[in-house]
Formats: C-alpha cells, sequence, structure tokens
C-alpha cells in the first residue's frame, strides 16, 4: 500500500554500507506464472526513480535489517536493488491500491477486488489472463467480481486500476472426485495373529451430490509394501460395509494401513502392529483410566509364551514418552504435541512370575499428561497409551502461527472439550495467557456451542512466550500450554492467511438444501464494502454489501452441493483486505452430519443395559450403525470422527496478495553478482518424540442395519468410564458419527 510505511528487508554480515536503487519497471519484465522465481534485470541502461544508501550496525556479525524505502504515495511496480561492490541482489515491490481476492475451485475461479484507501469494491478494473501461452481479457462487473468459468483455467491473473498493478498465480486445483471410499478400524493398536473388524462406507456422485455406492469393495492390510490380509465385501442399502480381517502370526511389528478401494477410489484407515516373537509382551498400568497428573505411573510388563507359561528373566526395553496435553478429537497422529519428549527409556528384566516393572515419575509443571508406553523385546513389542487429566474437562490452546514476526499479533485459538469422550464443553469460561518472563498478558473467553474461543494478542514481547489456556472445572483445575516465539523473519506471508479478528454468525447451526441462510459478518475498524461468497467445490454465490461499524450482512439460498461447504467473507482495513471462512453444516446427501449422543441415565450399576438415542435431525431414517464400545476414547485409525472428513474434501482454495501481513519476497541475483545468500532465522527444531500408538480396546463392536432412533447396550461388570462410539451411514447419502462417555458404577 503506497501510502504506508515501506520496508525490504537486508541480512548482512558486515558494517560496510550497501547502496539502493528503486526502478520503475512493467511487471511482465519480472514476473512468472507459477511457483518460479522473479526473474533479475539489468539496470546497466535505467535510470533509477530514487537512490540512497543504508549502514547496517558496525562489526562481522549477521545482522538481519528493515531498510526504509522513500516511495511513499506511489503507485507502481518496482525493483528495487542493493549493491555492495560486485554483489549485487534485487526484490520487487508493487506499490497499489487493489485488493485483489481469488476463491478457486476445481469448478470456477472468482475474483474480487476493492480499494485498499476506501474499501469499496472496484467496478470495470480491467484484469488480463494468462491461458496457455494467450492473453484473454476481462473486466470486474459492478460489484467488483470477476468469474472465469472455461474449462481452460488460467496459469496467470493481472489486474490494473490507473497506476496500480495486482496480480496471482492460480493454484492447481484437484478434480471432484467422483467417488469417495472411507474406512475405520476397530481399533488402532492389533497384536500379530488377532483379527480385527473394520467398517466403512462410499460414496458416488450423482446429479450434483455424493449418495450411496453399489457394488463390491476390496479390503486389505498392508504394510512395508507386503499384503497382510484381504477380503472383498459387499456394499448394503446404505452404501456401507462391514468385514473382519485375520493378521497373520508373523505379521511384522509396526505402523500398517488398512486399505478399501471401491469405484476406482480408496480410502484408508491407519494401524499399529504389535508383533510377537518367542514371546507375547503385554503392558498394563496399575492407574488403569484414572491416573493422577501428578502422581508416579506404576507400569508392569508381562512376558508369556503361545501356550499362556510366563517367561522369567527376559530383558525388556521400556521408552515413555510424555505429552503435557489431553489430545483432543481429530489431533494429528503425524505430529507430536508441543513439549512432547522422552520421559523413560530403561532396560529390565522379568522376575519369576514373567513381570518387569516399570514407575513413571510424576511431572511438575501442574499440565495433564497422555503417555505413551513401547515395550520391546527381541521381536515383540506391546504398547500402551494412558491418559492423566487435571479435570473432567480439558483444553487444548493453538496459537494460529507458532512463529511471528516482530510486530504481529498473536491469534490463539482455544477448543474445550470432554476428556473422556471428546464432547465439545459449550459455555465453558477461559482464561488465556501469554507469558514471557515477568511479563504476563490475559484474556477471558467464553467458548462457543462447539467448544471454541479465540482470542487476539497485540504488542507481543520478542523471543518465547508461553500460551496457557486455564479453566476451573467442579473445582479443578482444566489446563494446557503451548508456545509462541516472536523473531525477525527473512520470509513470511501466506496468501491463504485468514484473518485473526474477522467474524462471522449464521442464523442456525444447521441448515438443509433450500433453506434461507442470513450471514452476519463483523470486523472491526473495517470500512467500505464487503465481499461475501458461499464456495464449496464450485462458485454457489457472492455478493458485495455495504458494511456499516465494521458490520456487514447477506443471505443465500443453501443448494446441493458436492463435499464440504462454507461461508467467506473479506473486509477491507487500514490499507489490507482481510478474509475468512467458517464451514457450514448442511444435512443433505452427501454431507458430514451434524450428530451427537444421549444415554438414559447419566450413570450405571455394573452389567445394567443403558439406552442411548442418536440426535441428528434424522432419527428414524434408515442406516447402518457401527456401535463400538471400548475402554478409552478411540483415535488414528479408529477414530468415527475424522471418517466424515471424506465428504468435506473438497472445497475452494482462497488467495490474498494484499492481506495485512503481505509475502516477502525472496530476492534474486543477477548474473554476474557475487551477493551470497544468508539463510535468515532458520531454526533447526528438535525432533519431536511420537507418543505411539492409541491402545483403546473395543469390548463390544456391532455392525447393522436399521431405523431406530437409538440402542441398546449391556454395559461391562467392572466400574469404570467406558466410550461408545456410533458411525452412521444414511441410506440417503449423508454420514454422521459421534461418542459418548458412560459411567459404570
Amino acid at each position: 500500500m503506497s501510502w504506508k510505511r515501506i520496508a525490504v528487508r537486508l541480512d548482512t554480515y558486515s558494517g560496510a554500507p550497501v547502496d539502493f536503487a528503486a526502478y520503475e519497471v512493467d511487471p511482465a519484465d519480472v514476473l512468472v506464472a507459477g511457483t518460479a522465481r522473479a526473474r533479475a534485470i539489468d539496470t546497466t541502461h535505467r535510470t533509477p526513480v530514487v537512490r540512497w544508501r543504508f549502514t547496517p550496525p558496525a562489526g562481522l556479525r549477521y545482522t538481519p535489517n528493515d531498510v526504509e524505502v522513500p516511495l511513499q504515495n506511489r503507485e507502481g511496480f518496482f525493483v528495487v536493488e542493493a549493491r555492495r561492490g560486485d554483489a549485487v541482489q534485487q526484490a520487487w515491490l508493487n506499490l497499489t491500491r487493489i485488493g485483489l481476492l481469488t476463491k478457486e475451485s476445481p469448478g470456477s475461479i472468482v475474483l474480487y477486488a476493492a480499494d485498499l484507501g476506501s474499501g469499496k469494491a472496484l467496478s470495470g478494473m480491467r484484469i488480463t489472463y494468462l491461458v496457455g501461452t494467450s492473453f484473454a481479457y476481462g473486466r470486474t462487473d459492478v460489484h467488483g467480481i470477476a468469474r472465469w468459468a472455461a474449462v481452460t483455467r488460467p496459469r496467470f491473473a493481472l489486474a490494473e486500476w490507473g497506476k496500480s498493478k495486482a496480480f496471482v498465480s492460480f493454484l492447481p486445483q484437484p478434480p471432484v472426485p467422483a467417488t469417495i471410499v472411507g474406512v475405520r478400524a476397530e481399533r488402532a493398536n492389533v497384536r500379530a495373529g488377532e483379527r480385527v473388524h473394520v467398517v466403512g462406507f462410499a460414496r458416488r456422485r450423482s446429479a450434483g451430490a455424493y449418495r450411496p455406492a453399489s457394488g463390491d469393495v476390496k479390503l486389505s492390510v498392508v504394510a512395508r509394501g507386503h499384503t497382510l490380509a484381504a477380503e472383498t465385501v459387499r456394499l448394503d442399502a446404505a452404501g456401507a460395509f462391514g468385514a473382519e480381517l485375520a493378521l497373520p502370526a508373523d505379521a511384522p511389528a509396526g505402523d500398517a494401513a488398512v486399505l478399501a478401494v471401491a469405484g476406482g477410489a480408496s480410502g484408508g484407515a491407519a494401524l499399529h502392529v504389535d508383533g510377537v516373537g518367542d514371546v507375547a509382551l503385554t503392558v498394563t498400568a496399575e492407574c488403569g483410566s484414572a491416573c493422577s497428573p501428578d502422581a508416579p505411573v506404576p507400569v508392569t510388563v508381562t512376558a508369556k509364551r503361545a501356550d499362556g507359561l510366563l517367561v522369567a528373566a527376559r530383558d525388556v526395553r521400556v521408552r515413555v514418552v510424555r505429552a503435557p496435553h489431553i489430545l483432543p478429537p481429530g489431533a494429528s497422529e503425524d505430529t507430536p504435541p508441543w513439549a512432547t519428549a522422552q520421559v523413560v527409556d530403561v532396560q529390565v528384566k522379568t522376575d519369576e512370575t514373567g513381570v518387569a516393572r516399570v514407575t513413571i515419575p510424576g511431572p511438575t509443571d501442574g499440565l495433564p499428561s497422555t503417555y505413551g508406553i513401547t515395550a520391546t523385546s527381541g521381536a515383540s513389542t506391546a504398547t500402551l497409551r494412558l491418559v492423566a487429566p487435571t479435570a473432567r474437562l480439558a483444553l487444548a490452546v493453538t496459537p494460529e502461527r507458532a512463529d511471528l514476526d516482530v510486530g504481529e499479533p498473536a491469534a490463539l485459538d482455544v477448543f474445550g472439550f470432554d476428556a473422556a469422550d471428546g464432547r465439545p464443553a459449550a459455555g465453558l469460561p477461559v482464561q488465556l495467557r501469554l507469558v514471557h518472563g515477568p511479563t504476563t498478558v490475559e484474556q477471558a473467553v467464553t467458548l462457543d456451542a462447539q467448544g471454541r474461543g479465540r482470542a487476539v494478542f497485540r504488542d507481543v514481547a520478542p523471543g518465547t512466550n508461553l500460551a496457557f489456556a486455564q479453566a476451573d472445572v467442579d473445582g479443578k483445575t482444566a489446563l494446557d500450554a503451548n508456545a509462541v516465539t516472536v523473531a525477525p523473519q527473512a520470509l513470511l506471508g501466506n496468501r491463504t492467511r485468514r484473518s485473526a479478528e474477522a467474524q462471522i454468525a449464521t442464523d442456525r447451526t444447521r441448515y438443509r438444501v433450500g433453506d434461507r441462510l442470513r450471514v452476519d459478518a463483523s470486523l472491526a475498524g473495517a470500512s467500505g464494502d464487503a465481499f461475501v461468497d458461499l464456495e464449496g467445490s464450485r462458485a454457489m454465490g457472492e455478493q458485495t454489501v455495504p458494511t456499516s461499524g465494521g458490520r456487514a450482512s447477506a443471505t443465500f439460498t443453501v443448494p446441493e452441493t458436492v463435499g464440504d461447504a462454507a461461508i467467506g467473507v473479506a473486509f477491507v482495513r487500514d490499507g489490507a483486505l482481510e478474509y475468512a471462512t467458517q464451514r457450514l453444516a448442511i444435512d443433505g446427501p452427501g454431507h458430514a452430519r451434524t450428530t451427537t449422543l444421549a444415554a438414559d441415565k447419566p450413570a450405571y450399576a455394573p452389567g445394567s443395559v443403558a439406552h442411548v438415542t442418536i440426535a441428528d435431525g434424522d432419527e428414524r431414517g434408515a442406516a447402518t450403525l457401527a456401535i463400538r464400545l471400548a475402554d478409552q476414547r478411540a483415535s488414528g485409525g479408529a477414530a468415527f470422527e475424522d471418517a466424515t472428513a471424506a465428504l468435506a474434501g473438497t472445497g475452494t482454495t482462497t488467495q490474498n496478495p494484499a492481506s495485512a501481513d503481505p509475502a516477502w519476497h525472496a530476492s534474486v541475483a543477477p548474473t554476474r553478482s557475487t551477493a551470497v545468500d544468508l539463510a535468515a532465522n532458520e531454526r533447526s527444531a528438535p525432533t519431536a518424540e511420537s507418543l505411539g500408538a492409541p491402545s483403546g480396546h473395543a469390548l463390544l463392536w456391532r455392525v447393522a442395519h436399521g431405523d431406530r432412533e437409538g440402542f441398546d447396550l449391556t454395559l461391562p461388570e467392572t466400574p469404570g468410564t467406558y466410550v461408545v462410539s456410533v458411525l452412521k451411514v444414511a441410506d440417503d447419502g449423508d454420514v454422521g458419527a459421534a461418542t459418548l462417555a458412560i459411567e459404570v458404577r
């Protein structure tokens, strides 16, 4: 933005002065379509618009510098050249009033343009598209919107308004799949030689929506390039399937995958296999599912032969990894959470009863714990995951970005959920804190109906800031922690970054096809117009509406759509275009249906029968139900809730070159330059430890087709907390999943 502070980033390793010059050029001389770097230009015969000199701090040390550029109140495209003797580097700089936003989907491209000064939509703005090797031309309509729906997609677009320009390279979009397959396992961890149940569904695209597929599904368990088990099953009336797969006794220990193939499409679920050599190992904890968060945890490892004979004097290695968190539903099993670390690695020997004992030391940080325990002896392995919450409800605090540049705000998202079954903790008051040494800043938030809250902290201190989320739950403290690092960054900018403060509210929590949808959006300080769209695998409606007091409203009719749908909004504030999106819950064929479970009693006697009802807005619709009762909440390849995400896999990609934190572009060196790139602020994070495989045990597994609003469960004779999970695959094409904790006492 030409009227705001302009700076380039210069990394130096000495205090010698650097000469700068800025040249006004045609973007075609520098820019390239796609992801290739910009080109250097020959400035020998060019006249600079301005020259200036910058002297870095004295001394031979690496120094990142922000160098002021004296081009304020100009518009146009410039190349800035830095020269120190024969060392030369260039970077391009675009000073523009054009805010350009793109919504790219498999079915279309929508562009919106706004004046970054007034916030008003730019009507009649010229756009040049690069299509193959030819140019095509267009203009925005009276609402500042341009649409591209031709089969051949452009690679690049250049927008022009007076002397201002804006440009974007379009991203490749995968086609909308003709068939979608989802599959989940009965449990995420299985021992070699055991059988594992699987359940899933297949959906085929038909008449603008995903509907139940028919035919066969080929199932297999694959590890290290080898097929360990295979089965072919028939899809039922709901397009669902259930099967049992037997693993060979010599299946290797390690990660495997359950694959389901139908109609040319495939789905998968992660599965961990515990190996069995000449002995079988079993890991148990004395505290069971009620481990104290601050006390030592005694763990036993038992070694047995195939005939049940206990094995004494057996060497066993036990490793324990701790994450100071309770993992929320849907948490990635591939990326360990912040501060995950190994706390035990010992070699122990079984006694005369075939048992070896290890004690996990109690933590002193006051945080909850998730322990991943792995025992190994030769080719035999066993795993166990333990959870030690500090309260009935748990919190997960996550920075929108963990690494920030100096001066950037820190946005913290917090999710509150039941530690046992993962249900959202709606309405819970939570205190969020950022702590840097003796400095603490706080904000209070109340979690919404989905158990989520958000806070934005400005003027964050440079360095590592600890982020805490804390809530009082029944006289106990729910607590979680994370970290945000503030330091100078060489390369910033993400064209899909959402606004930290823009808010979207809809008049309902769920919709059906054909319903009227009202959207209320806000961004404090926004002016001019707002762009609001209904997006998914194709553009489904766009509006430009005036803002008043930073607020805007729009209405849409919910159409039938393939895959996920969302509401998007964009505002202009302080010379930047900021956008946000929010997923829509749509009840209809081919959608992930919002589903909850409820039990007829708050607690049950051992061995009694519980009646569980399913609330999804279609309680008596015909469907295939997969019901699992387990000793803990499932995760990984056994989490039913994740299976419905297969129906939300198609959508819209947003690009925003005029965001509040625009991209820093890497420099290029002319052919004869002797300049050397300095890797600024590169962090080599220590290798994070893995928590290992989840280890929930299924006590009941049932798959059946019917149209009842609920079901009965005979509960275990042993007191404790048990978790019932349901995957509901409906005959009309939608799929829902939910989990509920049940107390037996």
